[in-house]
């Protein structure tokens, strides 16, 4: 590599104008940064800007940048295109012209910023889409965010950390050929492909060179395992004719159990012909029996209705005499009745005369009607006088809700303020003060011991009507007095010092001072062109000691407030005297040097209220406060009024109760007498109406008459009934000859079946033993032939037939004792064959497997090998040279320039092999 020939340095090709395509020809800027208008031509060759601090130099690079595409943050300035936007304009332009590829051809980039921080891009004067103009800035290689081709100022530190990797990617990108970083990437990319490459073959080679060691150890031992295997197999081959063995047992046995099974079936036969030589005249007799049984049958049933009819009759018969028996009481009743009838009318004449006497004994009443009129009016006045006191109760009642409405109104307006109160302290809390709400309790609980009013925190006390006054307010305040505690007496203020130490909160001592003047608040002429409208000491209320603690001590007198226009004309408000102005969203102060007539000034934006959020009126505490007592005090009154005509109403109503009471007694006395006389006359008709009611009643003796006639009647229809009853005994009796007959035949009829059955029997028993044997050898034949077909099925799942294994058969035992005994020599001496691992053979046979399979992966992974070293190197001749010759061109010019600035200056390429991840730039200096 050291013999390689140096490249030749490329030319550059430029035209006829000395430009390059690509190169700027021409800059125009307008309400960008510091500049309301500017019309810059650059040369082709090296431009340099030369200026002092502010003149602008630093804003003509950021407009290169943000022309060609680039976003704010590169800059390192602001992350907003708004905020590029000049000072006090909406909207702003930067207009960049591109030499093209020829002398004629000119590329015009627009980029159009406002203040809303939108951008709008033009192509050659047409709208267009901001990836097009990428397009158009990456065709000629501009690459406004790398920073070997564009370093702003601020971003210096950041280049100055860029690892010789890092500055090695972006001078690839930035200069030279486009491909070099492709190239570049495809070799690192290669490289790590080839490294594990190299990694895998080493890896196969080790594991192959290991499994052949293993195989070579594992060769005796597979011989033994298949000298075993080969006993083994000998041993398989003679218990597939053990099955054929059992085989030809089974058929054998089947042999003899089918011609078992045909001679039993000859004796069920004849077995069943003798049984039913001996049932049939037991058939005969059985029904002869039936018969004999249905005469009993019929006639135990005639028998039956028998008994029920004289039963019914022996029922009716009862009754009858029950009757007869009824109807002699009745008649008894009857003559009882007329006796007591005759008394009971004796007796209801005697009442009546009594009462008829009572009734005309009872003297004469005349109810006192004037008193009982004297009454009533009486209580209708009292009624009348208590109506008025109760609506004059009920005006007083509504007067008083109304007020106690207003008072419940007044009470919640309160408590909402001191909830106002709260949240003020919740945001001091909040902004740090940790014990402010401990702090307020402490001097609410001593306030009866100041000599003096003690204000505080101040933000309790201050009060601001527009939002936008209460951002400035508290921008120009400092947070340390609205936590702190203001009083107007020097023993007031050490005792509060005392007791607030370990709270953290200030305690300021306000001094009147009556000799002191300050100037009254006005607005000129020049103020309002300017948009000036009012000064901070203006915009809110406190008490008199706040306000001037707050006046004195911050300038709030000297602090004026301004319109969005007096941001337009910021420059011109210092001449007028004002040194401090607040916008709705900038405050400006400007300073006089102490060493001359200078004029300075400082910009700030107006930062939101965090603890000024709501607002509290303290005059409307005080009215709030006064009203409450107020509307307490006629509560009070009203509530006393309801109780004198409370008072009145329960007195008029006593006296009211009284005389209705006196007229309800006489109105009472005169009913008791009415009701007493209607007694009495209900009482006489009542007896009266009585004793018709028994005069009326029948006479007894028609009834008696009629009673015995029925007697007659009831007697005849017994006897009948006495008649039928004996009719049927007789019948019973006839019945009952008839079924003992019968029913003797019929038992001689079952002992004879009995006997016959017995016998029966016997030759039943027989004929089920041969049936049951026959049963038994048709069940073992079936057995024997299902053993004979598993024993066949068994034999042919281990081997089917073939001459050749018929051959081999013939060579082994002939019994199964035998087999079985040569199965177990030929396993026994396969099992004396020891080895420790029986998975030898299969690990042998697995270990030869993975060899091949190693061997064919390792050929193919180092031919792949070969192929990546070969496409490295090839892609490394084409890279690296032309990588040299841009390096070598870059430390020519970086050296040249250095030496003209009497330092030594070398730039060089680290180079590491195959390891192009690690190819960097080393920018080396020295100062002499």
């Amino acid at each position: 590599m050291e013999d390689e020939p140096k490249p030749k340095k490329p030319k550059i090709s430029r035209g006829d104008d000395d430009y390059m395509a690509g190169n700027i020809t021409e800059i125009e800027l307008c309400n960008f940064m510091t500049f309301n208008k500017l019309t810059c031509k650059p040369g082709s060759r090296l431009n340099l800007v030369i200026g002092p601090n502010g003149s602008g130099k630093s804003s003509l690079v950021c407009a290169i940048a943000l022309g060609l595409g680039g976003e704010p943050q590169l800059l390192g300035r602001a992350t907003s295109v708004s905020a590029y936007v000049k000072r006090g304009e909406e909207s702003g332009y930067i207009k960049i012209t591109l030499r093209g590829d020829s002398n004629q051809e000119h590329i015009t980039i627009t980029r159009k910023i406002d203040s809303r921080n939108k951008s709008e891009w033009l192509f050659n004067g047409k709208m267009s889409a901001k990836k097009d103009i990428i397009d158009v800035i990456k065709k000629f290689n501009i690459q406004v965010n790398n920073l070997t081709q564009f370093l702003p100022q601020d971003r210096v530190c950041e280049f100055a950390k860029l690892t010789p990797v890092q500055l090695l990617e972006e001078t690839e990108k930035a200069v030279g050929d486009p491909q070099l970083p492709i190239q570049h990437q495809d070799l690192i990319k290669k490289s790590q492909e080839l490294k594990k490459c190299e990694r895998a073959v080493e890896s196969n080679k080790g594991s192959l060179d290991q499994l052949k060691e293993l195989n070579a150890e594992l060769e005796k031992d597979v011989e033994r395992v298949r000298q075993r295997e080969d006993l083994l197999a000998k041993a398989e081959s003679m218990k597939e004719k053990l099955p054929w063995l059992k085989y030809d047992l089974k058929k054998a046995e089947y042999v003899e159990a089918k011609k078992q099974a045909d001679d039993a079936k000859l004796k069920l036969g004849e077995a069943a012909k003798a049984l039913h030589a001996v049932k049939e005249p037991i058939e005969k007799q059985k029904g002869e029996k039936a018969k004999q049984e249905a005469k009993v049958k019929k006639l135990n049933g005639l028998l039956d209705n028998n008994t029920k009819k004289r039963m019914r009759l022996l029922e009716n018969y009862d009754h009858l005499g029950v009757l007869i028996q009824g109807k002699y009481n009745e008649v008894e009743d009857l003559r009882r009745q007329e006796e007591s009838r005759q008394q009971r009318i004796s007796k209801a004449k005697e009442d009546l005369a009594a009462a008829e006497a009572e009734l005309a004994s009872l003297p004469p009443y005349e109810p006192p009607k004037d008193k009982i009129g004297q009454l009533r009016s009486q209580i209708m006045e009292l009624e009348e006088i208590a109506k008025d006191i109760k609506n004059q109760k009920a005006d007083k009642e509504k007067f008083s809700n109304h007020h106690k409405r207003l008072l419940r109104e007044c009470t919640d307006r309160l408590r909402e303020m001191e909830n106002v109160n709260n949240k003020r302290l919740q945001a001091l809390k909040n902004s740090g003060a940790e014990k402010i709400f401990e702090a307020y309790q402490l001097v609410q609980q001593h306030r009866d011991e100041f000599k003096k009013e003690v204000y505080g925190p101040v933000l309790l006390e201050v009060n601001v009507a527009n939002k936008a006054h209460a951002d400035y307010l508290e921008g120009q305040v400092a947070y340390y007095i609205w936590k702190a505690f203001i009083t107007q007496d020097p023993d007031d203020r050490d005792l509060l010092v005392r007791n607030l130490r370990s709270f953290d909160v200030p305690v300021i001592n306000h001094v009147r001072n009556n000799g002191s003047h300050r100037d009254s608040f006005r607005i000129t002429d020049e103020m309002r062109r300017l948009g000036i409208s009012s000064r901070l000491d203006q915009v809110f209320e406190a008490p008199y000691a706040v306000k001037e603690v707050l006046i004195t001590q911050f300038g709030l007198d000297k602090s004026y407030i301004g319109s969005k226009e007096t941001d337009d004309k910021a420059d011109m408000v210092y001449k007028l005297g004002i040194m401090d102005l607040w916008t709705p969203e900038n405050n400006y102060h400007w300073s006089k040097s102490r060493y001359g007539s200078h004029i300075s000034g400082n910009v700030q934006a107006v930062d939101k209220s965090r603890l000024l959020l709501c607002n509290l009126d303290v005059k409307e505490i005080e009215t709030v406060k006064s009203r409450q007592i107020e509307l307490n005090e006629t509560i009070c009154v009203t509530d006393a009024d309801l109780k004198a005509l409370q008072t009145a109403l329960r007195q008029k109503e006593d006296e009211a109760a009284v005389l209705q009471r006196e007229r309800e007694e006489i109105v009472d006395i005169t009913q008791r007498q009415k009701r007493k006389m209607k007694d009495m006359e209900l009482l006489v008709n009542q007896r009266r109406s009585r004793l018709k009611s028994v005069e009326r009643e029948d006479d007894p003796d028609a009834a008696i008459a009629k009673l015995t006639d029925q007697v007659k009647e009831l007697k005849v229809q017994r006897f009948q009934c006495a008649v039928e009853i004996k009719t049927l005994l007789t019948e019973a009796v006839a019945y009952r000859r008839s079924f003992a007959e019968n029913y003797m035949c019929s038992i001689e009829l079952e002992a004879k079946i009995k006997e016959m059955e017995s016998n029966a029997k016997q030759h039943e028993k027989l004929a089920i033993q041969a049936q049951l044997y026959c049963e038994q050898c048709d069940n073992s034949a079936v057995n024997l032939r299902k053993q004979l077909a598993a024993a066949k099925s068994c034999a042919e799942s281990v081997a089917m037939i073939t001459p050749e294994l018929k051959q081999a058969f013939l060579e082994m035992p002939t019994t199964i004792e035998e087999l079985e005994a040569a199965i177990q020599e030929s396993i026994s001496e396969a099992n004396s064959i020891l080895f420790l691992n029986h998975n030898i053979l299969e690990d042998y046979e697995n270990r030869q497997r993975k060899i091949q399979a190693l061997t064919d992966k390792q050929e193919a992974d180092v031919k792949e090998l070969n192929d990546r070293l070969n496409e490295i190197n090839a892609l490394k001749g084409s890279w690296l040279p032309t990588l040299r010759s841009l390096v070598t061109r870059i430390n020519e010019t970086f050296s040249r320039n250095f030496q003209e600035m009497a330092v030594a200056g070398e730039v060089s390429l680290d180079e590491h092999d195959t390891d192009f991840d690690k190819y960097g730039i080393l920018i080396k200096v020295k100062f002499r």
